[in-house]
């Protein structure tokens, strides 16, 4: 990779996650050219030195690397591949020697075919989505699951490095979109049977301190328990990974079980209690909140 000072980093994309990640890679010493469709949320960087371009095709045209972050699949394929809405897509300035590093939180059929249209043109790509909340993308110490070309990725992992502290590689294009959806499926499981074993402890005659505090003195010990267990139970539905956003990967599960004839019951019915909290209008809130379903189902109990 080329000297941090001769290499122009493109970032497209600065939502909660992205405007934090965008962040340290200016802070790293990287000269930084951003896009996004609300303007406003480029002031930060612009303060910290950034230059913002005017399309995702600019933007691609005057960088070496480009990132994007995008709320999901749709956004992605409009923003690297365009549609007819008069956006100059990613697409449009690729060629030889230039790298995408997609991090959204896509499905893994999406990637393989953006990668597929990127090496027509002579480009390069990585599916980089992350493990991790606000603060660990603001610390700099998110996980990154990396598909693609294990040298396309020794390349820019100086860069990656900025934004997190794990990098791992999963495999070939599209293989780290897939394990991100594991994870994801993973929380969303691990989060509602947490909350129902605190529902059925209190309904039992135990204090749910006191059951938190087992768990984690247990081999029952989990994240959610540990760093959601005290919020469940103060109802600080303080958002970190917000209801809706659960409830979209947990389509993007459906969507890639179905494409892979993956059968997931408990999943399903999950995503139905994530749904259900969601029509209640929680959807902004953490996806922790989940847990007011199972105080509902129990008599209206408050944990």
């Amino acid at each position: 990779m080329k000297n941090k000072n001769e290499l122009v980093v493109g970032f497209i994309g600065l939502g909660n996650m992205g405007l934090p990640m965008a962040e340290n890679i200016i802070r790293a010493g990287y000269p930084l050219i951003v896009w996004n469709r609300t303007i406003q949320r480029t002031k930060t960087l612009v303060n910290m030195g950034a230059q913002v371009a005017t399309s995702p095709s600019e933007l691609t045209r005057r960088s070496s690397i480009i990132f994007t972050m995008l709320p999901g699949p749709h956004e992605v394929r409009e923003v690297v591949l365009g549609k007819n809405d008069g956006l100059s897509p990613v697409i449009d300035s690729i060629q030889a020697n230039k790298i995408l590093v997609d991090m959204t939180t896509n499905l893994p059929d999406i990637s393989r075919i953006i990668e597929k249209e990127i090496h027509r043109k002579g480009g390069e790509m990585l599916d980089a989505p992350v493990s991790g909340s606000v603060k660990p993308a603001t610390d700099g110490t998110l996980t990154i699951l990396v598909g693609g070309k294990k040298d396309v990725l020794d390349k820019i992992k100086p860069l990656l490095l900025t934004m997190g502290k794990n990098i791992l590689h999963i495999g070939p294009i599209g293989s780290a979109c897939a394990m991100k959806l594991v994870l994801n499926m993973h929380l969303a499981t691990v989060m509602a049977s947490f909350a129902e074993s605190l529902a059925f402890g209190f309904k039992s005659g135990l204090e749910p301190t006191k059951t938190l505090e087992v768990i984690n003195n247990s081999i029952m010990k989990t994240y959610i328990s540990e760093m959601k267990g005290l919020k469940v139970i103060n109802h600080d539905w303080s958002t970190a990974f917000s209801l809706n956003l659960m409830s979209k990967d947990l389509e993007l599960v459906e969507e890639t079980a179905n494409m892979v004839r993956a059968p997931i019951p408990i999943t399903n019915i999950i995503k139905q209690i994530y749904d259900s909290c969601i029509s209640n209008g929680k959807g902004e809130m953490d996806f922790s909140i989940v847990a007011t379903k199972f105080e509902k189902m129990n008599d209206n109990i408050h944990l």
